[in-house]
C-alpha cells in the first residue's frame, strides 16, 4: 500500500506563503509523495511594495494583485479561501471557517495588519494603508473630498477637508504622503477650483523620518518634501482622532489639528492566531519566535516566516526587518526545510543579508540605499520603477503594470470615484 503524501499547509497568502508554495510545488521529491494547501481569507495576493502607484492612479487594483486560485492551479498546489481561527500543535490540525485542516508540515505566513495600540478611535476613523482595498480608499477619499471641496462656500470647512494628515514616516507613510500631495496639488486642480488650501501633513514620534534607514539619506528625503510642500511634523505623537480633530503631543505642548483624513501606518502587529503550542514561541508583541532554521521554538514541524515571525540576524543583533526580500527567503528557506526533512536530510539555517532599502517620493523621486550605495533623484525613481516592476509575481501582471504606467504618460489620469463626504 502507497504511504500517504505528506501534507504542508501554508497559513497565508503574502511574499512568504506563496513563495514557500511555489518552492514546494516545484520540489524534486517522488511523485505523490506531497500535497500543498494555501489557506488565505483573501483570494488575491496583493504587490504592497507598489501600493503608493494605486494611490496616485498611476496603477490599478489589478496591476497589483494576482488571483491565488489561478496561481495555486498554475504552479500545483491546493487554495482555499477561509479565515484561520487557531492553530493545534498536538493534534497537527488547523482550525478555520472552511473546517480543520490536518497536517504534517505547516508554514506560518499571515503576515501583519495596522496596530493601533489600542485606541479604537483611531481604529474606527483612520485610514490604514497595507492593502489594495486602503489604498484604492485613501485615492477615491482624496478625489472625493476635492469634489466636495471645490463647492463648499465654508471657508474653515473647505480648509478641513483639503488636511490630510499622515501619521507615522515609515516608507508607508513618507509614499503615502507624496502621492496624496501629488494629487491634491498636481492632478486634481486641473479640474476642481481648490486654490492653495490643500496640505498634507506628515506627523512623527522620532526626530528623523526613515527610522533605520541612511541618516544623510533620510535628511535629504525630509528635505525633498518640505521643499515641496509637505508639512513633516517631528517628534509629534498622534494621541487620538474623532474623524474631524487629531489630536497630537509635541515637543512644545499639545495641538489640536481640523483634517477630515487621517492616515494612519504609525504601527503594524502581526495578525493575530490562536496559538495553542509552547507559551515561549508567542513574543510579547505578538511575532512567532524561531530557531535558527525558521522552525517555530517548542516544534519540529512548524515554521514561520515573513512580517510573523521572529528572528534575530546574527550580524546585527537586531530582528530581520518586515519587508518583501526578507519575507520572500524567509518563505523558500522554510520551504527547502520542509523538504530537507522529507528527505531525510540536514536542516539548512537561515541566512540573509538585507541588502538595501527603496523608497517612493513621488513626481519623480524616490531614495535608494543599497549596500550602502545611496541614490537620490530622477535615477533613483527609475531604479525603484525597475526594480518593482521587475519583482512583479507573473507575466501577465508585469505586462500589465508597465502598461499602465506607458499610457499614464500619455493620457489624462483617471480621477472618477465612488466615495461621497458626509458632513
Amino acid at each position: 500500500m502507497r504511504p500517504a503524501p505528506a501534507r504542508v499547509v501554508i497559513l497565508g497568502g503574502g511574499f512568504a506563503g506563496i513563495y514557500a508554495a511555489s518552492y514546494l510545488a516545484a520540489a524534486d521529491l517522488p511523485p505523490d509523495s506531497l500535497e500543498v494547501i494555501m489557506v488565505s481569507d483573501r483570494n488575491y495576493f496583493t504587490f504592497t511594495p507598489l501600493l503608493a502607484e494605486v494611490i496616485a492612479g498611476s496603477l490599478g487594483r489589478k496591476d497589483v494583485t494576482l488571483s491565488l486560485p489561478v496561481f495555486a492551479n498554475r504552479r500545483g498546489f491546493r487554495f482555499i479561501q477561509a479565515r484561520v481561527e487557531g492553530v493545534g500543535t498536538a493534534g497537527q490540525t488547523v482550525t478555520s471557517t472552511a473546517g480543520d485542516i490536518e497536517y504534517d508540515f505547516l508554514v506560518l505566513g499571515l503576515g501583519a495588519g495596522p496596530k493601533y495600540f489600542g485606541n479604537r478611535d483611531l481604529e474606527r476613523h483612520s485610514i490604514s494603508l497595507t492593502s489594495v482595498r486602503d489604498a484604492l480608499a485613501l485615492r477615491e477619499r482624496v478625489i472625493g473630498l476635492a469634489e466636495a471641496a471645490s463647492r463648499e462656500s465654508s471657508a474653515d470647512r473647505r480648509r478641513r477637508m483639503l488636511t490630510f494628515c499622515v501619521a507615522g514616516a515609515g516608507p508607508a507613510g513618507v509614499e503615502g504622503a507624496a502621492e496624496v500631495w501629488h494629487l491634491v496639488r498636481s492632478v486634481l486642480p486641473r479640474y476642481y477650483d481648490l486654490g492653495s488650501e490643500g496640505r498634507v501633513i506628515i506627523l512623527q514620534g522620532s526626530e528623523g523620518i526613515l527610522p533605520g534607514w541612511n541618516e544623510d539619506l533620510a535628511r535629504s528625503g525630509l528635505a525633498i518634501l518640505r521643499r515641496r510642500g509637505i508639512e513633516v511634523s517631528l517628534g509629534s505623537h498622534v494621541r487620538g482622532y474623532d474623524g474631524r480633530v487629531v489630536s497630537v503631543d509635541t515637543s512644545d505642548g499639545h495641538i489640536e489639528i481640523e483634517a477630515d483624513t487621517l492616515v494612519w501606518t504609525a504601527g503594524t502587529a502581526p495578525c493575530g492566531l490562536v496559538w495553542s503550542g509552547t507559551s515561549d514561541a508567542v513574543r510579547p508583541s505578538g511575532h512567532i519566535a524561531t530557531d535558527r532554521f525558521l522552525r517555530v521554538v517548542g516544534t519540529e514541524n512548524v515554521y514561520a516566516a515573513g512580517d510573523a515571525a521572529f528572528r534575530e540576524d546574527p550580524r546585527t543583533g537586531r530582528p530581520y526587518p518586515a519587508v518583501a526580500p526578507i519575507a520572500i527567503s524567509q518563505g523558500i528557506r522554510a520551504a527547502g526545510n520542509i523538504e530537507n526533512a522529507i528527505l531525510g536530510r540536514a536542516l539548512e539555517p537561515y541566512h540573509a543579508h538585507h541588502a538595501g532599502s527603496i523608497v517612493s517620493l513621488g513626481h519623480g523621486s524616490a531614495l535608494v540605499d543599497v549596500l550602502g550605495w545611496t541614490m537620490k533623484g530622477r535615477l533613483a525613481w527609475a531604479l525603484y520603477r525597475t526594480a518593482y516592476l521587475l519583482k512583479l509575481v507573473g507575466a501577465r501582471n508585469k505586462l500589465r503594470a508597465a502598461t499602465s504606467l506607458a499610457l499614464g504618460r500619455v493620457f489624462e489620469p483617471d480621477i472618477t470615484c465612488d466615495y461621497e463626504p458626509t458632513g
